[in-house]
């Protein structure tokens, strides 16, 4: 066993508590005695690295006079390391379509394993080094990996179990017959909004099927004509109908008009039908099964039949899409030699074409045909059958051109790569102090929980420990793994390590012995957090609530709330014998590119975490602010408002010119009135457009909320509400919900001082205060929210910033605002702020936006019109 060198207590310790050696030394002995379990370090001795060590030697060492120990919460912030590599041309799901790793930027969405979009927060330099392999599934899906990159399923020879295994651990595995004694769960259906399509889902498929390229029509059989049209007449008009040759009909509809095409060669599954709703694309699967497909009585075999190869390829996207299992079959075409006769009876000759064929199961609970017909053969859902994982047919060592890996906000951390939707990919030292508590601290019937905030992580987090378990001969034969019920118990003093997720928070009853929290950051709420640390220990002589994360985004959560408790503590400010923080992390006021900071931010530099990444890293966020954020929290552990910061705040912090308002009286200026609702903060900007060349726009802020609401305000928001009142940068009206009628008589006010042409302001809950701002005689514009409207000035008013050609006077307010501001981008490249996304209130900054807006279409213009001069020219 080794000891830290320069062991001295914490300074948290209390005056009649003592450091008991002892006890710190089994401690330390017993989490040595475990093994890693991940990447280049499993099967490894767990040697505990010196910041490891004295956590482990203070909690456990510190004793009270009455023998037990002084913590029963620690606290511990800590960097991030960077995610597993993939190829450049690997293909990534986006809620648009596609995108590549080589092409992916910060601030792009994704998807995760769940089918969530989450966000991509960090992104390493290309790598030429790492071995690589070529990793193809049964499926006929293609991913060229790193060695270490990780992948999560289920290993299954034998008794199957949940583990996590890199690319090379993959390589060496023994082979069970043609497969590899790994699988891979399939993802979930994508989670996207319903969108304006061009067809109704269910006609597009069809039509896909049994329609013709060139002419607004479909071909139905006749036995599934009353079927069909109920699925159709619904939404459209039918011209007419006429018998075909056979047993089918030809039904001509109009509104197919604008999606035909020069040959059926051409049809494929167009893209926004694949990132259309749930719903909407389990429409479309029901219109291409009714036309094209079947599905067998043996176990409910669904096939859907095509000549087509690009449209076959884009049926198996849509299932992927959809989360159903699913493989691409060819073979030759035939057809009868005589019709006259018996299929039996007579031979069949090739018509030069390919069948395709895409197979998966239909399932009961989900829909897949709108035909009752075809519908009925479906089968039970059995969650255990190889229909929910993918299996790996074959892994080829591959000559590295070029790998990147990224960091995503998702609580898994994972991501779905590939057309057909692949899962790709914490702590060893949470999974250690968690069986720790459970085997070897003596406590007799002790539970012990480890919390995750979804179920899928907290899969992850049980891996990890009962690895740990099976490769630590001693405890492997003392303790019983129930992989099912995701526990581990100790049979010699029956206790158990249990793992739970956010989702099991109305459980009570618990009485604990010790907790864990890996990745508090995650939590999407405070309940499982409050149900496992108030009074669930009470009944227990010494538990511990052990919490773990990197630095988050959401300053609301229980997450930030406690990191303000561990650094007020930290700092003196607050005392609580029983709480032992650490923070590793880079102070607001540091030098993000100074590698002093990052060793001072990162205890594991340069022993598990390699400086060189770090340095590329770094010279990356140089490079493009929008990485600045995400460097920032992952690499140096800080609290940021967002993980993608949008603003560069040295460069609005530049422009912090006075604005004087008595030199601005009788000035041109436009306003933006962003209202909010009448509980939160509501914002009016006025900016004034430059007189000249050497002029600035000019940026004059108001900001209201409620009188009653203030101190609430500021012990939940952690914003200094209070004092910005105070220095009259806020204002407050009467009781606990914003008085609209005193912003109506404030701006009244300052038109009667500055020259207003235009208020544009957001539709939302305006009506009545644009009613009452036109009788008081503005001119009150509607301003849309999308991308068309706000895609312009958003980018002007980075363009004014970046120029110094703005001047707002540093309004405390107005900055907070532009600090939180997330944007979101669409294919086309236009730019828009999300108020859903962005973890703070902006809206000042979409005020700002509104106003500027309406300035730079307008300028220092007289209103006249250049047809009251001139008139019209008719044409």
């Amino acid at each position: 066993m080794r000891k830290l060198k320069k062991y001295k207590p914490t300074k948290f310790k209390a005056k009649d508590s003592v450091y008991n050696e002892t006890l710190a030394d089994y401690a330390v002995n017993f989490i040595e005695c475990l093994c890693h379990t991940k990447g280049t370090w499993a099967g490894k001795p767990f040697e505990l690295i010196d910041w490891q060590e004295q956590i482990i030697r203070d909690l456990f060492g510190t004793i009270k006079p009455n023998g037990y120990r002084q913590f029963n919460t620690a606290y511990i912030e800590i960097p991030k390391k960077m995610g597993k590599q993939v190829s450049l041309n690997t293909l990534i799901p986006i809620p648009d379509g596609y995108t590549t790793m080589g092409d992916i930027k910060v601030g792009d969405t994704v998807f995760d394993e769940r089918g969530h979009e989450c966000q991509v927060v960090a992104k390493s330099n290309i790598d030429y080094q790492e071995k690589a392999y070529r990793i193809i599934f049964k499926d006929g899906e293609v991913i060229d990996a790193g060695a270490n990159h990780q992948w999560a399923g289920q290993w299954t020879y034998g008794k199957k179990k949940n583990c996590t295994m890199t690319t090379n651990e993959l390589f060496h595995l023994p082979k069970d017959g043609n497969s590899y004694r790994f699988r891979i769960p399939i993802a979930k259906s994508i989670q996207t909004d319903s969108k304006e399509l061009l067809i109704e889902p269910y006609l597009m498929g069809y039509w896909l099927g049994n329609g013709n390229a060139v002419k607004p029509e479909i071909t139905i059989k006749t036995e599934d004509i009353a079927g069909v049209l109920k699925n159709i007449v619904g939404y459209y008009d039918i011209s007419s109908t006429w018998l075909n040759v056979g047993d089918s009909i030809v039904v001509n509809i109009p509104a197919l008009r604008p999606i035909l095409l020069h040959s059926f060669h051409e049809k494929k599954i167009p893209i926004e039908y694949l990132r259309a709703s749930h719903g909407q694309r389990l429409r479309l699967l029901q219109g291409l099964m009714d036309s094209d497909g079947c599905v067998n009585g043996l176990k409910g075999q669904a096939i859907y039949t095509s000549t087509e190869k690009m449209l076959s390829e884009s049926v198996s996207e849509l299932l992927w899409s959809l989360g159903i299992k699913n493989a691409i079959s060819e073979a030759e075409s035939t057809q009868r030699v005589d019709w006259n006769l018996k299929s039996s009876e007579c031979g069949r000759i090739s018509t030069g074409e390919t069948l395709y064929y895409v197979k998966f199961t239909a399932f009961e609970d989900t829909r897949i045909c709108g035909l009752t017909r075809k519908q009925k053969n479906s089968t039970k859902r059995n969650p255990r059958t190889r229909s929910h994982f993918r299996y790996i047919d074959r892994i080829i060592p591959i000559k590295n051109r070029g790998m990147q890996c990224i960091q995503v906000d998702s609580p898994s951390h994972q991501y779905l790569i590939g057309k057909s939707y692949l899962p790709t990919h914490n702590s060893e030292l949470a999974a250690a102090v968690a069986l720790l508590l459970t085997c070897g601290d003596g406590e007799e019937r002790a539970e012990v929980y480890g919390c995750a905030a979804d179920r899928q992580q907290a899969t992850i987090v049980f891996d990890v420990a009962a690895d740990m378990v099976r490769m630590c001969p001693a405890l492997n034969k003392r303790v019983k793994i129930l992989a099912s019920q995701k526990r581990i118990i100790f049979q010699p003093t029956n206790s158990f390590y249990q793992v739970l997720s956010a989702e099991a928070y109305s459980k009570h009853g618990f009485n604990i012995h010790g907790v864990v929290f890996d990745e508090l950051h995650t939590q999407p709420n405070r309940k499982l957090f409050d149900v496992m640390t108030k009074g669930s220990g009470d009944a227990r002589t010494q538990p511990l609530y052990f919490l773990i994360t990197t630095a988050g985004t959401d300053t609301n959560s229980i997450c930030f709330e406690t990191h303000q408790k561990a650094l007020d503590i930290i700092e003196g400010r607050k005392k609580d014998a029983t709480f032992y923080p650490v923070i590793y992390g880079a102070k607001e006021s540091d030098d993000w590119t100074d590698p002093k900071v990052w060793k001072k931010a990162n205890p594991s530099l340069g022993i598990t975490v390699g400086i060189d990444k770090v340095k590329a890293a770094c010279e990356s966020a140089k490079q493009n602010p929008a990485e600045e954020n995400s460097f920032r929290q992952l690499r140096l552990n800080q609290w940021v408002k967002q993980a993608i910061r949008w603003m560069p705040m040295d460069k609005w912090d530049a422009c912090s010119f006075k604005v004087d308002e008595e030199m601005l009286k009788g000035r041109v200026c436009y306003g933006g009135l962003d209202l909010s609702s009448t509980t939160d903060i509501t914002a009016f900007v006025l900016v004034f457009p430059p007189l000249d060349e050497e002029d600035k726009f000019c940026v004059l802020p108001f900001f209201w909320i409620p009188e009653d609401t203030l101190d609430l305000r500021v012990k939940r928001d952690h914003v200094p509400y209070d004092l910005w009142e105070k220095q009259g940068f806020v204002q407050t009206t009467e009781g606990n919900v914003v008085h609209y009628g005193y912003i109506e008589t404030f701006i009244e006010n300052l038109g009667k001082k500055f020259n207003i042409r235009e208020i544009a302001f957001d539709r939302w809950g305006a009506v009545q205060m644009v009613q009452n701002l036109e009788n008081m005689g503005f001119t009150v514009v509607p301003f849309g929210q999308g991308f068309k409207d706000m895609s312009p000035p958003t980018k002007e008013l980075m363009k004014l910033t970046l120029e110094k050609r703005l001047a707002h006077s540093g309004h405390p307010v107005l900055r907070w605002n532009m600090d939180n501001i997330f944007i979101r981008t669409d294919p086309a490249g236009n730019i828009k702020a999300d108020k859903e996304k962005s973890t703070e209130k902006i809206d000042g900054a979409i005020a700002a936006i509104m106003a500027l807006d309406r300035t730079i279409r307008c300028g220092n213009d007289n209103g006249a019109s250049v047809y009251d001069d001139r008139g019209l020219f008719v044409i």
